[in-house]
């Protein structure tokens, strides 16, 4: 369609659609991302891909990518109450290996529409870096301008967590589909965690692209999202027909559920730290004032009736296990592998962070983070207290209770 698309251009018959961007924690629409659509007549419009493979046969795509970007920041500069948000603008990265674009370009063309760098997004596609070997400088150069700066596209993939770590964004976008397979996928989801992860170390936001209902938005926030975006908070639209208080009340039922599932998160893991407390003060005391050597059978006595504690045992105060592990005997007779095996008297824990977290800091007893058991193979946390055996010479006791 060569002549079609020569025609849109000399005609200017693009318009900017907008869709909203979201923070659920902030419960506001943060931004909008412009897209474009090609006009013909009343009723037909024509999606950026279709438009730009025209273009590229007409050879004339670098004219299209200018009229689709002043289009967006024309229509976004004269949006009413926009101050409180950000347009994510899509920058064709690949025309800077033909030496026709520029950070001064870039900043050039927004000021000319009335807006200032920290108005905008710049979105650089991952898909585009490989055709790009000079992204990182006009990265840079953007971003000293202020501008903020969002690589898209990305797949969660290790190429995409090279990039991410070396280009050094302000933003990344996950891709739709990796959003659409958290649901049922679980290596989806320790990808994208892990790239939220890289992400907030990096100090970037990490938006969910293809958010289309609560559940996925829900859940991509649980993996480490900070911003979602997707049909569920509103379709591309026109600046006219934009519907941004369904926008704000998507968010805002989303923030509810959010603020319901971590109070009901705390309240169960307060009861079960509560219980396994009780647990450990009612060992503490059976060990108190006994004698060192008797203290592998006190323990016998409290492991097998409680079915969440995997096993007990004591250290001395320099770290150094001086019971055999008394394991729970479900765990006994299932014992994994030989990669896990209960530690024996006379092992070191002096680096473990449930004997640092006790004797270096402030807090007895002591709870660790849930970690993967040597002992077990399950998901567990270590409990510690200190006491004192019958001739006042100081331990610690150690209770590993599954982790959920």
């Amino acid at each position: 369609m060569p002549t079609l698309i020569k025609d849109l251009i000399s005609a200017k018959s693009v318009v900017c659609h907008f869709q909203p961007v979201v923070s659920v924690k902030k419960r506001a629409v943060v931004g909008l991302e412009a897209l474009a659509r090609g006009l013909d007549g009343p009723t037909n419009r024509y999606l950026p891909e279709l438009m730009f493979s025209w273009a590229e046969d007409a050879r004339v795509a670098e004219d299209l990518d200018d009229l689709c970007r002043v289009s967006a920041l024309e229509a976004f500069a004269a949006l009413p109450n926009r101050t409180s948000m950000a347009l994510f603008l899509n920058i064709d990265a690949t025309r800077l290996s033909r030496g026709q674009f520029s950070a001064t370009a870039i900043r050039k063309s927004v000021e000319e529409a009335g807006l200032q760098p920290q108005d905008v997004v710049l979105e650089f596609s991952d898909l585009d870096f490989a055709r790009s070997p000079g992204l990182r400088a006009l990265i840079d150069a953007c971003q000293t301008f202020g501008f903020c700066v969002a690589l898209d596209d990305l797949d969660c993939g290790p190429a995409c967590m090279r990039r991410l770590a070396d280009l050094k964004p302000n933003v990344v976008k996950v891709d739709n589909h990796v959003v659409l397979a958290l649901c049922n996928d679980p290596v989806s989801r320790a990808l994208f965690q892990a790239l939220t992860s890289l992400a907030r170390r990096q100090g970037a936001l990490t938006v969910a692209e293809g958010v289309e209902n609560e559940e996925d938005g829900l859940l991509a926030l649980e993996l480490g999202a900070d911003l979602l975006q997707g049909f569920h908070f509103g379709r591309p639209s026109a600046a006219e027909r934009m519907a941004l208080p369904a926008a704000r009340a998507a968010v805002e039922r989303s923030a509810m559920r959010v603020k319901a599932m971590v109070a009901g998160r705390t309240q169960v893991r307060q009861r079960e730290n509560e219980r396994h407390l009780l647990l450990l003060e009612k060992i503490r005391k059976a060990l108190h004032g006994v004698e060192a050597s008797l203290f592998a059978r006190t323990l016998d006595q409290f492991v097998d009736p409680v079915a969440s504690l995997e096993c007990l045992y004591v250290m001395d105060a320099r770290g150094t296990q001086c019971t055999p592990t008394v394991v729970w005997k479900y765990q006994r007779e299932s014992q994994r592998s030989r990669l896990f095996i209960p530690a024996a008297a006379g092992a070191d824990h002096s680096l473990k962070d449930y004997y640092l977290g006790l004797t270096l800091g402030t807090q007895d007893p002591y709870i660790s983070d849930p970690y993967v058991s040597l002992a077990t193979g399950n998901l567990c946390r270590t409990l510690t207290t200190r006491f004192d055996d019958s001739s006042g010479k100081g331990f610690i006791l150690c209770m590993d209770t599954r982790s959920t």
